[in-house]
């Protein structure tokens, strides 16, 4: 592997550092000192030296990643297009992968595959009619303003429940609607804009495309922020079927229950209470032309993407260029892999991990995880501010964390699905209804405790509250964020950071809420609570106030969740590795410390650059911090890197000990 010197001493205080011996940290930038920026030290090369390619809105560490998890994919996708007789899934996913990529039929095709279902809005004549249709809309992935899920009940973990949420608006998040200023306004017409192209071609006026704003702007008003979203204890709301009306007002919720194939006895957990509310005196006042315009809109948004050239292009000049700053559409082979990969996903999985994920890889990982999870029982069990009682129960919920590495054990196949070669769209709405009835039968059965969120082949990583697990898919386990070939303080400090990450949340301000068996319920004494809700205030004071555009901040109490969890992440992983040496000191590479290493391997994790439009569309819609926040912002806190690069007073990254927040 090519290595680079930086520098050839490594001085006291003030340093630039040389690249490690066995894993390079090319893209280093020693003009810039450790102390007062690890962010741009560890990537300033790698950014002034690289240009985001046109059909991205951001590049990075997860971006190359996730890159090379499509190529390999192609590969698998490409090779069962041409054999599908193989084997069934061979099948089903080469002629789904075929049938994408058949560009001149979905151009010849035009709307006509929705044909049934742009005759059934046409016929609407009352809202009965309208809500029923809302409820079958969800069976086929067309957004409404109720959304239905079906997952483990927060109170009940080990049994599914029906779960209704708002949705239905055609813009990222109800700040687009509701913000004031030229640069809200300007998005606001280009929507406006988007919506009156899907009309050339669906019979619709620019006159209905101002309704359905109009609409989406009530619609947005009477929805929760996203950062009350993130309360489990406001948004469990439990309502049977037959309290719906004396809970929420006269609406036809049976109806739209019906049309969304609920069970009969089925309740449902209600997650924004006053939204349903105002959204029955909504739905009363809106015309029926309005509501017809609104569901015709959101059905071509859905499927615009597999439908003639006008659509895909408008969709993408829309949410691509103009909310992301992307100059180029991206070869239709990406979106193919992309979206084979959301519909069929464990069919590609089981050939994915087949060819990139080997059991030595498993073993080591496991292994990182065993040491991440006693370095946070060694510090559950010092915690300075924690009182016995809820130690006790913190301890017991740490234990029985379930750990799932590379793949499930069992995959769940797509059994009586049939997929076409030369037919996208009615592809589409087929898995669309399969995957969403199948996860409907479970609703009131037990929770398969095996079955997995992600399919191995995506670059991410998750914890889930209501199954206590932690979850790494086998496309994460691959350089730079694991590799075999480097030495522990690279792999602690880049994947044992994302695994401290995923446990964190079970700690966070959120996850925290839940017990050691998933369920939601208060296990904290009030001095705890107290004393950790001080510390994570103070988390969200220092992010809120990071400026990354002219005007735009961080928001620090939606992304608290994320800050808690790098923080956690990157503090039990250097702990974790401290722990793996054992009495052995950690050599001198090039000059490198073991912790120094570390730290460089977590800062190049978040290595990314970013359009200004995707910026800001992060800082409205996404819970993470963006990059350089996600390391500057974690590292100030972390005793370990004063340590490590020798921090002084006057140094930009330096906080006086009484400053620095420390919660796990």
């Amino acid at each position: 592997m090519k290595r680079r010197s930086l520098a050839s001493l490594l001085l006291l205080a003030a340093f630039s550092l040389p690249v490690a011996a066995q894993v390079s940290f090319e893209g280093s930038d020693p003009s810039i000192r450790p102390q007062d920026d690890l962010f741009r030290f560890a990537n300033g090369a790698w950014i002034n030296k690289t240009s985001i390619p046109n059909d991205k809105s951001s590049y990075g560490t997860f971006t190359i990643l996730d890159e090379q998890a499509d190529r390999d994919v192609r590969v698998l996708l490409e090779e069962a297009a041409k054999h599908p007789e193989k084997s069934r899934d061979s099948q089903l996913i080469g002629n789904f992968y075929a049938s994408l990529m058949d560009l001149k039929t979905l151009d010849r095709l035009g709307t006509r595959p929705l044909k049934k279902e742009l005759a059934r809005i046409d016929s609407l004549g009352n809202l009965e009619e309208v809500v029923r249709l809302m409820g079958e809309f969800q069976q086929i992935h067309v957004s409404s303003p109720i959304a239905v899920v079906v997952s483990a009940d927060d109170k009940n973990p080990l049994i599914n429940a029906v779960i209704w949420g708002q949705s239905g608006l055609g813009m990222p998040d109800r700040d687009y609607y509701l913000k004031k200023g030229d640069k809200a306004e300007d998005l606001r017409k280009a929507y406006v804009d988007y919506l009156t192209t899907l009309s050339r071609s669906s019979g619709t006026s620019k006159a209905d495309a101002r309704k359905v704003m109009a609409f989406e702007t009530k619609l947005a008003a009477i929805q929760w922020p996203k950062a009350d979203l993130r309360d489990p204890l406001k948004t469990y709301n439990f309502s049977e079927r037959k309290n719906w009306t004396k809970d929420y007002g006269a609406f036809p919720w049976d109806r739209f229950a019906d049309g969304a194939g609920m069970p009969e006895s089925s309740g449902a957990i209600v997650n924004e209470p006053s939204y349903f509310k105002g959204l029955v005196k909504l739905a009363s006042d809106t015309p029926m032309g309005t509501w017809k315009a609104y569901l015709r809109y959101r059905l071509l948004d859905a499927y615009a993407s597999n439908l003639s050239k006008d659509f895909r292009e408008a969709q993408f000049r829309f949410y691509e260029q103009k909310l992301q700053g992307v100059t180029s559409m991206q070869p239709r082979w990406k979106t193919a892999v992309g979206q084979v990969g959301d519909k069929v996903g464990e069919a590609i999985g089981v050939r994915y991990v087949a060819k990139r994920f080997s059991s030595d890889s498993k073993q080591r990982v496991a292994k990182l995880v065993d040491n991440l999870l006693a370095a946070y029982r060694e510090d559950l069990e010092s915690l300075e501010w924690m009182t016995p009682a809820t130690r006790k129960a913190a301890l017991e919920k740490l234990g029985k964390i379930r750990v799932k590495v590379g793949y499930p054990e069992h995959w769940r196949g797509y059994q009586g699905l049939s997929i076409s070669r030369d037919a996208a769209v009615a592809n589409e709405l087929r898995t669309n209804r399969f995957l969403y009835q199948r996860d409907m039968r479970e609703a009131g059965k037990a929770v398969d405790l095996t079955r997995w969120g992600m399919t191995p082949q995506t670059v991410n990583a998750y914890y889930n509250p209501v199954g206590n697990e932690i979850v790494f898919p086998a496309a994460i386990l691959q350089p730079p964020f694991f590799d075999p070939k480097a030495d522990d303080a690279f792999n602690y400090g880049a994947i044992g950071a994302v695994i401290g990450h995923e446990i964190t949340h079970g700690f966070d301000d959120q996850g925290r809420h839940y017990d050691a068996d998933g369920r939601l319920r208060d296990w904290w004494t009030a001095a705890d609570e107290k004393a950790f809700m001080g510390r994570a205030d103070r988390l969200v004071t220092q992010y809120g106030a990071y400026e990354p555009l002219p005007g735009e901040r961080v928001n620090g109490r939606f992304t608290l969740g994320e800050n808690i969890a790098d923080l956690g992440g990157v503090t039990m992983a250097l702990k974790a590795y401290q722990r793996s040496l054992g009495e052995k000191k950690a050599p001198i590479l090039d000059g490198l410390s073991g912790n120094q290493r570390f730290f460089l391997a977590f800062a190049r994790t978040w290595r990314i650059k970013k359009r200004p439009a995707a910026l800001s569309r992060q800082l409205v819609s996404d819970p993470h911090s963006p990059g350089q926040y996600r390391t500057n912002g974690v590292v100030v806190n972390v005793e370990g890197f004063y340590d490590a690069f020798s921090l002084k007073a006057g140094d930009r990254l330096y906080k006086a000990p009484e400053e620095r927040v420390h919660i796990w």
